[in-house]
């Protein structure tokens, strides 16, 4: 699943934990513990281990990725660690404890503090798949954006062929809103997305 500003400038960076309310950028994205596994901010070195897996045709077959190359992964990761400053974007590196090895990302690909709402994305290497890390990762970013960094919704875009991706939204309390028809080009064709949503006041 693949899914793509505001703020002001001139505030001192916050070490911004998950108890703690933020309160303006640029934000130092908190480190969240998931059983074996960790969300963290990227890091430049976490190119490599990305791009090996979002190469794998399965990855990528049900999104709006475009053709992966490593050039195009290094400036991704290049862009999550700048747009940390201006919390354009916000998007964690999924790694393992024990040798901190980026394994997946989940997090904001949009982030619009005025507006109170995020456009979530998600990917994982398929080794991983079926042992509910990637609900795991989901549930905290979720719960992180919604109580820390102070959004009321939260937004997912998931191609309708993407039975799992499906699967880890309604697993994790998200709410299909309606069809967007021909809404993304996936790699020079219109395919039909459903949004999806969750908000801090959903019952």
């Amino acid at each position: 699943m693949h899914m793509r500003r505001a703020g002001q400038r001139g505030a001192p960076p916050l070490n911004c934990g998950v108890s703690r309310t933020l309160v303006g950028p640029p934000l130092i994205p908190p480190t969240l513990a998931i059983g074996e596994h960790v969300l963290r901010p990227f890091r430049s070195s976490d190119a490599a281990a990305w791009y090996a897996y979002l190469s794998d045709p399965r990855v990528i077959e049900h999104t709006s990725w475009p053709p992966i190359t490593f050039e195009l992964i290094t400036t991704v990761v290049e862009k999550a660690i700048a747009d940390y400053d201006e919390l354009r974007s916000l998007r964690w590196a999924l790694a393992r404890k024990h040798n901190d090895e980026l394994i997946g990302s989940c997090g904001y690909t949009r982030w619009l503090r005025e507006q109170g709402t995020a456009e979530l994305a998600y990917d994982l290497a398929p080794s991983y798949w079926g042992f509910g890390v990637m609900s795991a990762a989901v549930r905290a970013a979720v719960e992180w954006a919604l109580g820390a960094g102070s959004l009321s919704r939260v937004e997912a875009l998931v191609m309708t062929t993407n039975e799992p991706s499906i699967a880890v939204l309604e697993r994790t309390g998200f709410r299909r809103e309606r069809l967007l028809t021909g809404h993304r080009l996936a790699r020079g064709v219109p395919r039909d997305f459903y949004l999806y949503s969750v908000s801090s006041h959903a019952g």
